[in-house]
């Protein structure tokens, strides 16, 4: 399914069926309150933003109906550059374990990546399953949209910095203990930083940060084991995994700007 393409409530479903539950887990208490994900997307809708990608964890409980999930969305009203598609990125699960957030990311055209970004503006971006009020929402939708601006600074400061080929394996090798908590020695710095695509070869760290992003998230990336056995780096498909790695790089993408 295309990710250039609105999606429908027929396409929701498909894709992440517990967007449409509106029941409590019986596993929570008295005291949570319902955040219906398609109540949300409904009055975001009216807003402009609409969903482009969406996906849920898998869990046998209750056939799924209450599992985290993810949806992208995107307000034709609002651009970055002929690149770049600003979005809003909502997670909410109806198991009582995780709260509702919400986070700015970027689209990138070329490849058709998601990136998500992680300022401190935008580290209070829960809303609990408790006392519940859409104006919250709302009010944390039009906090994002208020900080594009420096969300746009970010972006073109990134195209006009130059990494050298040092500053780059260094890039690399601590990106790679973002995947990989206790590092991976394995794999050769010139393999990520090599581009899937034409469009993204340069030495700018705009450049350079979505190459190793697209790498870390995507997986893909073949290396020998000690052993001589071949290993690929797998795609990151966890939700909570994703958006923590998403965030941190782009948290190390600022450092190189400083």
């Amino acid at each position: 399914m295309s990710k250039n393409v609105a999606l429908n409530k027929k396409d929701l479903m498909e894709l992440a069926p517990s967007i449409f539950t509106k029941t409590k887990c019986d596993k929570v208490s008295d005291r949570y309150s319902q955040v219906n994900t398609i109540d949300v997307l409904d009055e975001l809708s009216k807003k402009g933003w609409e969903p482009y990608e969406a996906n849920q964890t898998k869990s046998k409980y209750g056939g799924g109906i209450y599992s985290k999930h993810l949806i992208r969305l995107r307000n034709g009203g609002i651009g970055i550059g002929l690149d770049e598609i600003p979005e809003i990125v909502l997670t909410n699960s109806h198991d009582g374990r995780n709260a509702f957030k919400l986070h700015a990311g970027i689209f990138r055209l070329v490849c058709s990546n998601g990136l998500i970004i992680a300022t401190q503006t935008f580290g209070s971006t829960r809303v609990r399953h408790q006392g519940f009020d859409m104006e919250d929402i709302i009010k944390v939708t039009e906090s994002i949209v208020n900080d594009l601006p420096n969300v746009i600074q970010s972006v073109d400061k990134f195209k006009r910095i130059e990494l050298s080929e040092d500053k780059k394996a260094e890039f690399v090798r601590r990106a790679i203990r973002i995947r990989w908590s206790e590092g991976n020695d394995f794999i050769n710095t010139k393999d990520i930083l090599s581009p899937e695509r034409d469009e993204d070869a340069g030495n700018d760290l705009w450049t350079v940060y979505n190459v190793i992003q697209e790498k870390m998230i995507r997986g893909g990336v073949a290396y020998k084991l000690k052993s001589g056995r071949q290993q690929t780096s797998r795609e990151i498909t966890n939700i909570d995994r994703s958006v923590d790695i998403n965030k941190r790089l782009w948290e190390l993408t600022e450092e190189y700007s400083s």
